[in-house]
């Protein structure tokens, strides 16, 4: 089972002072895929609807419903990225979400998920033999315990040249952007140390990857989209923000896990309060940089959906309420959806 947005990450604020080549896997071209759909960066402050779904979403007929829903804004995986659907036609599939109109009539946002802070190893780029330590920038196993996720010493240029290719491919695919997942890596305990032991700043590095992986895409295709999810503590810091059109946060008011056939309950779990002002408090950082904040709520209990949309509206947040699996649209969309 795929690992896709996490819980359980202990969360540290820093805006205290703010508020006072690998071997190549897969065949792409040298030039980005162009359509008549394609969005520059400002569309993404007209979105009203946005949805979130990277599990299943091209079989057992998700894919029809995500072309028939009239969201602004689709987050999707990049099916071709996994190993054994290296043949599937993700051009294809985007091609036609793109083509498909969204709450306006227009054409829809279609942006890729990627996990740029932990190697997955169902992933295109995954080698027989790899494990941690092994190559050396694998630092750890999933602090969450998803046994196919590793986080990763992200300033290797090893792994860079991987995020390179895998952001080469997402565009050669005709996406509109990315959705970069695990931000957090920085303040991962055994990572930060990592970077502390080449006299290395783990956040400092983080927002010169990030950079370097803005500038690598803008060079192929301009307007090319980045969106943040999570660690918007890093609002603190405006070069960081400056590298992003938007953020999304998980799970401000409630959350859920992501693996129900361990017992885990899906959503409708409240977050800390302290948590939540947390969150809201660096999330103004990013409204005030004038960036859209995107929130992703896990609940389905009628009580904690409605509230969670009130919430969301009340602080001038774009609110998706579903379930942490994200292997379906919600059942329970924004009001006036």
């Amino acid at each position: 089972m795929m690992r896709h947005a996490r819980i359980g990450v202990p969360f540290f604020l820093i805006i205290a002072a703010a508020l006072l080549c690998v071997p190549v896997l897969w065949q792409i071209s040298c030039s980005p895929r162009e359509s008549e759909s394609d969005f520059s960066a400002g569309a993404i402050e007209d979105v009203r609807f946005f949805a979130y779904q990277i599990q299943d979403q091209s079989w057992d007929g998700n894919l029809q419903k995500l072309i028939d829903s009239h969201y602004d804004l689709l987050i999707i995986d990049q099916t071709r990225s996994v190993k054994g659907e290296e043949g599937y036609d993700s051009k294809g599939e985007v091609a036609r979400l793109k083509g498909s109109e969204n709450s306006t009539g227009g054409n829809k946002i279609v942006v890729c998920y990627i996990d740029v802070g932990e190697a997955e190893s169902y992933r295109w780029y995954w080698r027989d033999g790899w494990k941690v330590g092994d190559p050396e920038w694998i630092v750890a196993p999933d602090p969450d315990g998803w046994d196919e996720n590793y986080p990763v010493a992200f300033w290797d240029e090893e792994w860079k040249g991987i995020m390179r290719e895998a952001i080469d491919g997402i565009i050669e695919d005709g996406y509109d952007g990315i959705y970069l997942d695990w931000l957090e890596v920085y303040s991962f305990e055994p990572v930060a140390d990592a970077a502390a032991a080449e006299g290395l700043d783990a956040r400092d590095e983080l927002v010169e990857f990030v950079r370097e992986l803005a500038d690598h895409a803008h060079s192929r295709k301009p307007g090319f989209l980045f969106i943040a999810q999570n660690a918007a503590e890093l609002g603190s810091i405006p070069e960081y923000v400056g590298l992003f059109d938007a953020i999304a946060q998980e799970a401000i008011w409630y959350d859920g896990g992501g693996d129900p056939d361990s017992g885990e309950t899906e959503g409708d779990v409240p977050v800390d309060p302290e948590l939540t002002d947390e969150y809201l408090g660096a999330l103004a950082l990013w409204r005030q940089a004038g960036k859209q904040v995107f929130d992703v709520e896990y609940a389905e209990e009628p009580v904690n959906t409605k509230r969670a949309y009130r919430l969301g509206e009340d602080h001038g947040f774009k609110t998706y309420v579903t379930l942490r699996p994200l292997e379906a649209l919600t059942g329970t969309p924004p009001p006036g959806y």
